[in-house]
């Protein structure tokens, strides 16, 4: 690294801030403001692996830094063309591009052997960073390609996990508005015991006719609803023989009468006219006597009013009666209000309760795609490397406590780099799949695993295998993937016009003399004196 002041600062700074930030957004912030600070750099982007595709994560113009989690796709604003990208990954070590009055610094970032994504900065033609190389900024890269490590998938779960805790937020808001509702209703339960016990709201209002005909002595009931548009509806009521009766056929525009501009305008709940012809579906009857409406509100919105006479007795209505008929006015107001908000709620929880099972169910989705994720390789479908380091000492415990044979194959594909270099990286992608799924079935007893190790390189792991299993194994994988018949230019040395691979081995019985290092070291020797015989064959030691 070259040592002169802007570069020394720079790590400085970093170094004393790095342990400080809390997830990758601090970080960002930290390097865009150091750059910025030391290079007078005004341009940065950081693009990363996320979820099988390159993404963009963040990005400095200027003073401005933006942070993207998730990942966002590679937009055009950022002016640099995408194939650059992926042309620097590629590579895979840190270059130099002249770009006008910038330096553009490409910075891989590699973490145990896999590029994770990649540091783009524009350098200002300046003075103080003259003596700049791509190799000052290494430490940068590394230290950043660690925290990627660590960072995006917890980031990723949390992101998951947010989701979750929203959903389950908002159904215990509507949990505790439902009860304080119900809290409510059961105030209303002494005065009101028959409406409340009502099936629905129809039946509410059948209830609130009939029994108040028989309760408070009313000839004659009927219960209208007011629609939009200055209409109504009758819902239940008294036919000209006092019996109860559906009159949800009855619909007309509210009446222009003295009833219905008085019990509106002044906001009363009862109003009485004595001596008055009786009205039937707004006809009168022909009969003299009284007649009483109590309106229905909602606060101050009227939703209907209570038409009631004395038809068939012709009683007259006493005073305490008129009291009775405001007191049960507003109950009916009361309960219909909250007949009304309680099928709401209903539908409205069932409207809850859909979305968070749609979202649980989204959330175990997710859940086990990103388990997935976490054990498989992207490009082949067959366990990564970290899936295999997991199991590869689980296993080897387990046969150092039980003093059982425990066998390791070690496979590589024959001149993939030039496999590569002639057909191209989508012809060798193709080629790494259709080996990985013909040796993925290669050995199916119990503890084995098939894994993706790097690159071309794959790895067979067979507990309680001994050295002859171990032989029978690389065998068998020597002819199949020859069998697979994959066309290919001769290689460097006299090759096969096929794809072939070479197989290194090692069986052991795990002890205090032997560490699981050292064993695949002893395998992977195996598989270099495969190669070096020749490739196309096997050697297990």
């Amino acid at each position: 690294m070259a040592q002169h002041a802007p570069l020394t600062r720079f790590y400085h700074h970093l170094f004393s801030q790095w342990g400080k930030a809390h997830g990758l957004h601090t970080i960002s912030e930290l390097i865009c403001h150091r750059l910025s600070m030391d290079f007078a750099v005004k341009k940065a982007v950081l693009i990363v692996a996320y979820k099988a595709h390159w993404k963009l994560l963040f990005s400095m113009h200027g003073e401005e830094v933006s942070h993207h989690f998730p990942p966002v796709e590679w937009p055009d604003y950022i002016g640099i063309p995408f194939y650059q990208i992926t042309k620097a990954i590629r590579r895979g070590e840190p270059f130099v591009d002249d770009i006008g009055y910038n330096r553009r610094v490409w910075l891989p970032l590699k973490r145990h052997s896999v590029i994770m994504g990649c540091l783009v900065i524009d350098l200002p033609k300046i003075s103080a960073n003259e003596h700049l190389r791509e190799d000052d900024f290494s430490q940068l890269a590394t230290l950043l390609a660690a925290e990627l490590d660590a960072s995006l998938v917890n980031e990723t779960i949390q992101d998951e996990h947010a989701g979750r805790r929203t959903a389950e937020r908002e159904l215990q808001i509507r949990l505790d508005e439902q009860h304080n509702l119900y809290l409510q209703l059961q105030a209303l339960h002494d005065i009101s015991f028959k409406l409340w016990r009502a099936t629905s709201m129809d039946n509410m209002l059948f209830t609130a006719v009939d029994e108040a005909k028989r309760a408070l002595c009313i000839d004659r009931l009927a219960i209208f609803l007011f629609k939009e548009h200055g209409r109504m509806q009758g819902t239940w009521g008294t036919d000209l023989q006092g019996n109860t009766v559906d009159e949800r056929y009855f619909e007309s525009a509210i009446p222009d009468m003295w009833f219905a501009n008085h019990t509106v305008e002044n906001k009363e709940y009862l109003v009485v006219e004595k001596n008055t012809p009786i009205i039937h579906d707004l006809k009168p009857v022909g009969v003299l006597g009284w007649s009483a409406y109590l309106s229905l509100w909602d606060e101050d919105t009227p939703i209907g009013w209570i038409a009631c006479d004395n038809l068939i007795s012709g009683g007259p209505i006493h005073d305490y009666q008129q009291h009775i008929l405001k007191q049960f006015g507003f109950m009916v107001s009361q309960h219909f209000v909250r007949r009304k908000a309680e099928e709401s709620l209903i539908s409205l929880n069932a409207e809850l309760e859909q979305r968070v099972t749609e979202r649980t169910n989204e959330l175990q989705r997710a859940n086990a795609q990103l388990e997935i994720m976490s054990r498989q390789d992207p490009l082949t479908g067959v366990a990564n490397r970290r899936m295999f380091d997991t199991r590869f000492i689980e296993e080897w415990r387990r046969a150092e406590r039980h003093q059982l044979p425990i066998s390791l194959l070690v496979i590589d594909v024959d001149h993939f780099k030039h496999y590569n270099d002639h057909y191209g990286h989508a012809a060798g992608d193709d080629c790494l799949r259709a080996i990985a799924q013909a040796l993925s079935s290669l050995e199916r007893r119990a503890g084995a695993l098939f894994a993706r190790y790097g690159g071309e390189e794959f790895v067979l792991l067979l507990p309680g295998q001994d050295n002859f299993a171990a032989k029978y194994a690389a065998k068998r994988a020597l002819m199949t993937v020859q069998h697979l018949q994959l066309p290919r230019e001769n290689g460097a040395d006299s090759a096969p016009n096929i794809v072939t691979i070479s197989v290194g081995g090692c069986t052991v019985i795990p002890s205090a003399q032997i560490s699981p290092t050292k064993f695949f070291e002893r395998t992977d020797a195996a598989l270099y004196e495969a190669k070096s015989k020749g490739r196309n064959q096997y050697v297990i030691g």
